[in-house]
């Protein structure tokens, strides 16, 4: 998350969707910079709960330019793993006490068994949706509440139009490409499936296919 009052901006960071690169650009026109303490200031705190905290501090939300950003759920769900690395019970790098990095956790089994971590409820999920734009954007009415929404695959252009849109000048670092390999080679049809029916809103958002880039 970033945000400016100066500027008028909100940023929501969606996981693995180039937020990092997104919020090194806001960097230095940003007043608050996310950290995970308090939670409505974590990194990927979804948009419902800043419009609660802006509520709470007496902002007026409707007066920000709010934006996240999206990515091909099926590339991103490879990136999520590669990048958490879960073991054979679904803990991933960062839950050190649980964590046995010596036994991986497949990752067809990871798409139907993996866990994800709910924000609002400060709880893990049974299932990966807090990794989807429906969970970073819409509030329990599901209205959308951001007003522009960067594509992973065509950032740099959109960064450019981000511009425009706020009035500034973003430097926005060289996104470090994946270490994994093409991520059409991790699925079977079965956790093609699982993607599209628990991602639907992602998929029907950006126009997304399995096997585009």
């Amino acid at each position: 998350m970033r945000l400016s009052h100066k500027h008028k901006f909100v940023f929501i960071g969606k996981p693995r969707s180039g937020d990092t690169t997104i919020r090194q650009a806001l960097d230095p026109y940003s007043d608050i910079v996310s950290t995970d303490k308090p939670r409505y200031n974590h990194p990927h705190v979804p948009a419902s709960m800043v419009q609660q905290h802006f509520e709470r501090m007496g902002w007026d939300w409707n007066s920000y330019f709010k934006f996240t950003s999206v990515r091909n759920p099926w590339d991103m769900l490879v990136s999520v793993y590669s990048f958490g690395n879960p073991d054979h019970n679904g803990f991933y790098f960062w839950e050190k006490q649980q964590y046995n990095p010596n036994k991986k956790m497949p990752f067809t089994e990871w798409i139907t068994k993996g866990k994800s971590w709910d924000i609002k409820a400060g709880k893990h999920l049974t299932d990966l949706s807090a990794y989807s734009l429906s969970y970073s954007a819409l509030d329990e009415d599901n209205t959308f509440l951001v007003d522009y929404v960067i594509r992973f695959e065509t950032l740099e252009s959109d960064v450019t139009l981000l511009e425009s849109l706020l009035g500034l000048k973003l430097n926005c670092p060289k996104i470090e490409q994946d270490k994994h390999n093409d991520y059409t080679n991790y699925y079977n049809q079965e956790s093609i499936d699982r993607v599209a029916n628990l991602f639907w809103y992602d998929i029907k958002y950006g126009n997304y296919k399995f096997g585009m880039a």
